[in-house]
């Protein structure tokens, strides 16, 4: 039979109760003349697609293969067409580079 026991933590019950322990709201803080005005410069727009977008189609180079494990994550690959490195090499294309 397997027995543990936890130790007696008083300070747990003081933390998930702080109506009975902690001390009242102190005096508000003042906002600075700074804090109270527009920050200058440009707002940036974003050129980015968000990530349910992009879930939507599919991208050159990327290969679903389904959800895995016991979370069921989904997974997948790439192949060189999806690399954006200077000399994207496919592992399947097994051709002596010449140089």
């Amino acid at each position: 039979m397997d027995e543990t026991r936890q130790q007696d933590n008083p300070s747990a019950h003081r933390s998930f109760h702080p109506e009975e322990h902690a001390p009242g709201p102190g005096p508000g803080r003042k906002v600075s003349k700074e804090e109270s005005q527009d920050v200058p410069g440009d707002t940036a727009k974003s050129t980015g697609r968000r990530g349910e977008e992009r879930a939507k189609g599919s991208e050159e180079g990327m290969h679903d293969t389904g959800r895995r494990g016991r979370s069921q994550r989904p997974s997948g690959t790439k192949d060189a067409s999806a690399t954006t490195g200077v000399d994207p090499q496919n592992p399947s294309d097994k051709k002596p580079r010449q140089g």
